[in-house]
């Protein structure tokens, strides 16, 4: 039993591995989906066979994409709700004076900065910024959430030192800056989202095509950071009670 239940695991994690290759939005081949993916071939096909039978995958000309099923599922998924409504209105109005850039909302997520929210723009034509994309390791992003926790491991490509030295940076300046090194041709700046508490608990970012973009941008966005941190601590307040009298701190002394 217990040798089939890790069996069970292992089909599982070779689906979802898959999908998550073609989640980038693009029809991709067997070849390259197994490479991605970090699957024999042989295998690949035969879950891509199971996957395109259940609706969760299409495959047309030996190309494979996501399907309706797994369209229809990711519909459900609604995350963290309270910062997508707090980040609307501050999200619209930086695009309205930021031209095309691409603007998302991440939070950290099993190990992994994850988008749940934002405004598209030119640079989802090179890589998606989307609700569910997964953000390569060592993002802008990535920087502010750290900024709020403890030293923890680097990620992938980044000693210790470096990754250290870069978190410190971040939390000293309020801004986190990428050129390049996630994706070569994509420049980023990311500030930090505070809960009424104080803590970091999400990333805003701007990220351009051109990086002569990214730096003037930081002031405005850390304006759009402290206007949605604003809001998601309006939102996350309970309502007063109906007919509640309301006491001053100052006013309540201890029996």
């Amino acid at each position: 039993m217990a040798r089939s239940g890790a069996e069970g695991r292992g089909v599982l994690e070779g689906a979802f591995a898959l999908m998550e290759v073609l989640a980038h939005g693009e029809e991709v081949g067997l070849t390259r989906l197994a490479a991605d993916a970090e699957l024999p071939k042989a295998t690949a096909h035969r879950l891509l066979g199971q996957l395109v039978a259940l609706g969760a995958v299409q495959s047309r000309s030996g190309r494979y994409r996501l399907g309706p099923r797994t369209f229809r599922l990711g519909q459900a998924w609604h995350p963290a709700r309270l910062l997508r409504a707090a980040s609307a209105r501050p999200l619209r109005e930086l695009a309205a004076t930021s031209g095309r850039l691409s603007l998302s909302l991440s939070v950290p997520e099993a190990g992994h900065t994850i988008i749940v929210g934002g405004l598209r723009g030119e640079v989802d034509e090179v890589f998606p910024l989307h609700s569910g994309i997964v953000l390569p390791p060592g993002s802008a992003a990535e920087l502010i959430l750290a900024t709020s926790g403890p030293s923890a491991e680097p990620p992938e490509g980044w000693t210790k030192p470096t990754w250290t030295r870069e978190v410190t940076r971040a939390r000293e300046r309020g801004l986190a800056f990428e050129y390049g090194q996630c994706v070569s041709t994509l420049s980023c700046v990311a500030a930090p989202v505070f809960s009424a508490s104080g803590r970091v608990v999400a990333a805003v970012a701007a990220t351009a095509l051109d990086g002569r973009q990214i730096a003037p941008l930081g002031e405005a966005l850390g304006r759009a950071a402290a206007m949605i941190s604003a809001n998601l601590t309006r939102l996350h307040s309970p309502a007063p009670t109906p007919g509640a009298q309301v006491r001053h701190p100052a006013m309540a002394r201890p029996h």
